[in-house]
């Protein structure tokens, strides 16, 4: 027990040198940790600053760059980038992304620039054509009145102020002149003319006009540079000449003293149409008056005409207070042309008095076929007194007649004339006046033929 006593002092005893050499390593590594605690802490905050110090620059450089740039774009400059090293791959791929979208940005805004721009362009073609076809339209509209009247026109002199009225209109500030086809002459006579124009009164045949050679528009600026066409003045360039067409047919042409620009070609075209088509109903219409006021075997006015013609010629005779005579007049022995040599010889015979004296009266005078072998002339402006002596020519002239008929001649032929004026005592309607100058025929016929007699019962006899 004593030993055992012995060995567990030994063993407290060692214990406790073993726990006491503990207790001194535990603080000499205390002082260690605290000394290292001491000195290391200041050194980690340095670092610490220094890292945070070296993470602010890299942050802050990149961040003033794309400031920069963002106020740029901002400011309109569509191009800015960004340029600058980002130095860490987080603001690279920052930096890529943002000039990605500035790309993007730039494309769409340019293409907004350029639709906006498109847009502006086609608004101001859409305005521009709204006001072409609205000028088109009052020119339509227009034309279509000068159609609808051109239409109803009767006389050449109605045609002329028609068109002298609306074709200045139609082409504003443009000098010209409408020339209409004259089939009998083969001329092109002028019709109407407007802005001043001044015209040839005798026309130009068609081949002067290289309008009409070639059946389309013709227009010369420069004598060295093209053709000038043959009734155009040298001091009348530039000019433009349009021809009239139907159906291949010449019908006239319109001349331009001027050069057209592409609106004014498309009234010309329109204005060219809507004449060519009033000429040729206006020629249509010309020709059916014709057939019903013309003798078909002389050429002659009718009867039907004549009765028309006097009526008027005797209201405007009372209303000026001017003279008025008529003239009735036949073929002596008439009948015998017929009897002897055929009712063709009649023909002919009536055909050469009819030509002699349509060539004899004056152009304001109205010759007619009464019936038969009757005539009537209504000569206003003219005494009794004074038509006797131009009807004392033309009765000259037709005895000195010589007709033939198939080669045989036909012998002399004689005509009888009876002559009256008119006066307020008579009938408007041309009745008594023309009752008058048959009782001077009849007289005249009674007397001894070939003569002209007044209806105040004077004769002149003849030779």
């Amino acid at each position: 027990m004593a030993l055992i006593g012995a060995r567990t002092d030994m063993f407290l005893t060692e214990e406790r040198a073993l726990a006491t050499s503990r207790m001194e390593t535990v603080d000499r590594r205390l002082n260690f940790i605290r000394l290292l605690v001491l000195g290391g802490t200041p050194i980690a905050l340095l670092f610490i600053a220094i890292m945070a110090i070296a993470l602010v620059r890299r942050i802050k450089g990149p961040v003033r760059a794309m400031v920069q740039v963002m106020g740029d774009l901002g400011s309109g400059d569509r191009s800015a980038r960004i340029e600058a090293a980002m130095q860490s791959r987080e603001f690279e791929r920052l930096a890529e992304g943002y000039n990605a979208m500035a790309s993007e940005l730039e494309t769409a805004v340019a293409d907004q620039v350029r639709s906006e721009e498109q847009l502006r362009v086609a608004n101001l073609e859409l305005s521009r054509n709204a006001t072409i076809l609205q000028a088109r339209g009052e020119v339509i509209e227009l034309l279509g009145g000068m159609a609808h009247r051109m239409q109803a026109a009767r006389t050449d002199e109605e045609l002329a102020a028609i068109i002298h009225a609306f074709v200045p209109r139609v082409l504003p500030g443009i000098p010209g002149a409408l020339y209409a086809h004259n089939n009998s002459r083969n001329l092109l006579v002028p019709i109407a003319a407007w802005e001043g124009m001044e015209i040839d009164p005798t026309g130009f045949p068609p081949d002067q006009c290289w309008a009409l050679r070639r059946g389309r528009s013709h227009s010369v600026d420069d004598a060295d540079r093209d053709i000038v066409c043959g009734h155009v003045a040298p001091e009348g360039l530039p000019y433009h000449c349009e021809p009239l067409l139907a159906g291949g047919e010449v019908i006239g042409v319109l001349y331009l003293n001027r050069l057209i620009d592409a609106e004014s070609q498309f009234r010309l075209t329109l204005l060219g149409e809507n004449i060519a088509s009033a000429l040729v109903n206006h020629r249509l219409q010309r020709g059916l008056r014709e057939q019903t006021i013309r003798d078909p075997l002389t050429g002659l006015f009718n009867r039907r005409y004549m009765e028309e013609a006097l009526a008027l010629e005797i209201a405007r005779a009372s209303r000026s207070r001017t003279t008025l005579s008529v003239v009735m007049c036949d073929v002596d022995h008439f009948k015998r042309f017929n009897d002897e040599f055929g009712h063709d010889a009649g023909d002919a015979v009536l055909q050469a008095v009819a030509a002699e004296m349509r060539q004899r009266f004056r152009d304001g005078d109205v010759v007619c076929r009464y019936g038969g072998e009757e005539f009537t002339i209504i000569a206003p402006g003219s005494t009794a007194v004074t038509l006797a002596q131009r009807v004392e020519i033309v009765r000259q002239a037709i005895s000195e007649l010589k007709v033939s008929q198939n080669g045989k001649a036909l012998g002399s032929m004689t005509m009888s004339f009876g002559i009256a004026s008119w006066d307020e005592s008579m009938s408007r309607e041309g009745s008594a006046l023309i009752h008058a100058a048959d009782a001077a025929l009849y007289r005249a016929k009674r007397e001894g033929r070939n003569r002209v007699v007044l209806a105040e019962m004077r004769a002149i006899a003849a030779e």
